[in-house]
Order: C-alpha cells, then sequence, then structure tokens
C-alpha cells in the first residue's frame, strides 16, 4: 500500500500513544487518534500492532467507553502488512513490529512515546516522532 489516500499523511501509532490518550484525554495523544477518527489523517496499522494495542488496553483495563470511542478510529484506518526490517534493531524487541508496520505500509509517520524507537528516527522512508510533532505536521 503506498501513501495515503487523497494525499492525507499516513501514521502509525503506538500502543504508549492509546494509552497516553486514555489517560489525558486533551493530549496530544488523543488529538491524534481524534484526527485520525475525522479522517484528517490516514491510521495505518498491522495485526500484531493492533493486538497488542487491544490487549494492553484490556490488560490496563481501560473502560469500555474508551474502547468505542476507538471503533472511528479502527472503521478508518487502513490494515498493512509488516515487511521484514533487517537494517534497523530497535533495544526491545517488542519494538520491531512497529517499524516492520511502518515500513510495510509506506507509513509517512512512525508516532510513539517511546526513546527506544525516537532513537531510531527512520525506518525507510518513514520518520519516527513524538505525538506533539506528528501534530505539527498535521497543521494541527
Amino acid at each position: 500500500m503506498s501513501g495515503a489516500p487523497e494525499n492525507r499523511i499516513s501514521l502509525i501509532l503506538d500502543t504508549n500513544v492509546f494509552v497516553a490518550a486514555y489517560w489525558a484525554p486533551s493530549s496530544a495523544s488523543a488529538r491524534l487518534i481524534e484526527a485520525c477518527s475525522n479522517g484528517l489523517a490516514q491510521a495505518h496499522y498491522s495485526p500484531e500492532v493492533r493486538r497488542e494495542v487491544e490487549h494492553v488496553l484490556q490488560t490496563i483495563k481501560v473502560r469500555e467507553s474508551y474502547l468505542r470511542s476507538l471503533d472511528a478510529f479502527w472503521d478508518r484506518a487502513i490494515e498493512v502488512r509488516g515487511a521484514l526490517v533487517d537494517s534497523v534493531r530497535t533495544e526491545d524487541p517488542e519494538d520491531q513490529k512497529f517499524l516492520e508496520a511502518a515500513l510495510g505500509g509506506d507509513t509517512d509517520l512512525l508516532v510513539t512515546n517511546d526513546d527506544h524507537l525516537l532513537k531510531v528516527g527512520y525506518v525507510g522512508r518513514t520518520e519516527i516522532v513524538t505525538p506533539r510533532s506528528a501534530l505539527r505536521w498535521l497543521g494541527l
């Protein structure tokens, strides 16, 4: 899958973005999820990324209303197939799935609060940024 429909910026959101949005509903993370849900940005995810997000949100026992609020996000998001990333390894092997999804989706931005991923900087053409930086990219 190349680029985003209608030239929207495409994003992969790390699990910590969903967690931050839950705990801080007016945060940059929450605003990004809302932007994707409203079609202002195009979210991408791989099955592995979605599984982790849903597992972590269940583990921390988020309110059902928060899970329902994510339905619009998942409905608009595009599933991508991860691509093997040989050239870049993160300090945390659990982060690799996000790099693979970003590369496989030819995604513009990988959005995270994770220093291990932020240190990587880029995977392919995908820039790895904080939620606040992603909002600037989107002009929000």
